[in-house]
């Protein structure tokens, strides 16, 4: 008698993963499936907690009075060289810069409230604009993670330099307008939808570089979103493929800028290329390096070789050939869609030269910030989806490691949000890490003077005004302190020596001229005192 066949258990397939055949109470595939149960988007208290923890983070800054300074040689923004906010919608000045941008800093010297203040505010709300359509992203599309992603990028420490440094708000305002643009591309939500995703488009490109690779991401957006694909799936892409073509053709035309004041010759575009992306790589993984200004190792003669510039670049090679091997799999079009998106949004920071306040090479943190959210979320949500795999085990190690981790983001930030936000201590930071130049130095000097810091003594004051003035003997505002302190010290000589040189080689001011006067009556010479007051002009 032949034994009855018993077919096996079916196991169906969802995803990567194989379920198992239900048990009697069907509590086995009840668990596998807890896994892969839908993604929840943030709650409306988790959005509210993330803003108030950006601005606590960030809200240190705002007490520097520091804003378009003088000690800053550069020109960060063409606002420095208008006189009317007209001139920011002239033909000429649209084609090479931000238009929207250019009148925001006009109107807020309107508002009566003090400017730095109203300037960083400003690029604070368009920074949480810009974490809140990132979170809408992520969670559109279903990434593992999204709220830790968001809150990663939201506090990172290389958004302190953008936030804080006049002239860098096209980057706030172009990742606002790029995030907006891929949101309604992903939604796909009827015509209004199509129409707001190529306004965005549009006005991304005309703000900022990085907006011409809109296209591209959302092409690798619809691949992850489709299976099976078909080609009308990209009928949405095409027009915004124009768009970036046009609008990067009639504002990109610019060269990339000089390197150190020189006209930069091929190789030397692929040394700075690679070194900038170290940086940004090194800047956005490990921000360990906090500075608003970091010297570039190659300032002087950029000849590292060609082979370890492209070093950086080659990193990525692996992504995309393990993403090409496992295709079929879940988990490679979205690495492939996160590698691609840092590398489009990147390109335009790598390719230009940030200079320190003295016109000398250097990396800035500006151009890492429209690449960043690409970067961060390509960590953290792989790390969720691969913590989320791991079953009940996975949620509360995940709860746990990435306490530990916003703990230490925040402190790291919040001290350097601090640092930056007061002016001695900024000063000196900088002046550490810019020992040869003389600029940090001087606006150190003078700050410590105008609040009266007990940070460094009288004759560390002496020997770094002598540096200063040893470079730059021509500085008549730091002549003027140094003056000061020698009376003060009662090194009359030297304090005499110092007058008497201000008024000889210029005019100052008749609160100066008193000064020196009353100078001249205490160490007695009546004669140059009067000399002195001669010079008052009556007001």
């Amino acid at each position: 008698m032949s034994e009855e066949y018993i077919p096996k258990p079916l196991q169906t397939r969802r995803g990567d993963l194989i379920l198992p055949p239900a048990d009697k109470n069907n509590q086995v595939r009840k668990r596998v499936v807890s896994q892969l149960a839908p993604l929840k988007p943030a709650s409306r208290f988790a959005r509210i907690f993330m803003v108030l923890l950006i601005v606590g983070c960030f809200a240190a800054m705002m007490q520097s009075n520091v804003l378009w300074t003088d000690y800053d040689m550069p020109v960060r923004s063409a606002y420095e060289s208008m006189d009317s906010w007209t001139e920011a919608w002239q033909h000429s000045v649209i084609r090479g810069n931000d238009p929207i941008t250019l009148t925001s800093y006009f109107l807020e010297k309107k508002l009566p409230l003090p400017t730095p203040l109203v300037h960083r505010s400003i690029n604070l709300i368009l920074h949480i604009i810009a974490a809140l359509l990132l979170l809408k992203c992520l969670e559109s599309l279903k990434a593992p993670a999204a709220y830790s992603a968001t809150l990663v990028f939201a506090l990172h420490p290389a958004v302190v330099q953008p936030l804080f440094w006049p002239g860098y708000r096209p980057e706030f305002l172009g990742l606002v307008l790029i995030l907006s643009a891929l949101l309604a591309g992903i939604r796909n939500r009827g015509v209004a939808g199509y129409w707001a995703m190529l306004f965005f488009t549009a006005m991304a490109c005309t703000i900022h570089p990085a907006g011409i690779g809109i296209p591209v991401v959302l092409a690798l957006i619809i691949i992850c979103q489709k299976n099976p694909l078909h080609l009308h799936s990209f009928n949405r892409v095409l027009p915004l493929i124009c768009i970036a073509l046009l609008l990067g053709v009639w504002t990109q035309h610019q060269a990339a800028a000089p390197v150190a004041g020189k006209a930069p010759d091929t190789l030397e575009l692929v040394e700075v290329a690679g070194e900038n992306m170290f940086f940004h790589i090194k800047q956005a993984v490990f921000p360990f390096d906090l500075g608003l200004f970091h010297p570039m190792t190659n300032d002087k003669d950029y000849s590292v070789g060609a082979q370890m510039s492209l070093l950086p670049f080659f990193l990525f090679l692996p992504f995309y050939v393990l993403a090409a091997l496992n295709w079929r799999k879940r988990w490679a079009r979205p690495l492939m869609l996160g590698v691609t998106t840092y590398l489009l949004f990147v390109l335009h920071g790598i390719s230009q030269t940030g200079v320190f306040l003295d016109n000398s090479a250097a990396h800035e943190n500006h151009g890492v910030y429209v690449a960043l959210p690409a970067m961060i979320a390509l960590i953290i949500c792989s790390l969720g989806a691969i913590v989320r795999q791991m079953g009940p085990f996975g949620k509360p190690l995940w709860s746990l490691g990435f306490s530990f981790f916003l703990l230490v983001q925040l402190a790291i930030t919040g001290s350097y949000a601090y640092t930056t936000g007061h002016p001695v201590l900024m000063w000196q930071s900088m002046t550490e890490q810019w020992p040869e130049s003389w600029i940090p130095k001087a606006a150190l000097i003078k700050s410590i003077e105008e609040t009266g810091s007990d940070l460094m003594t009288a004759a560390d004051k002496i020997t770094m005004l002598e540096s200063i003035l040893a470079a730059k003997p021509e500085l008549i505002e730091e002549r003027m302190i140094f003056a000061r302190i020698f009376s003060k010290e009662g090194q009359n000589n030297n304090a005499v020596r110092e007058y008497k040189r201000i008024l000889r080689e210029t005019e100052p001011g008749n609160a100066f001229l008193e000064e020196a006067a009353a100078f001249y009556d205490k160490v007695g010479l009546y004669w140059d005192a009067t000399n002195a007051r001669e010079r008052i002009q009556p007001e």
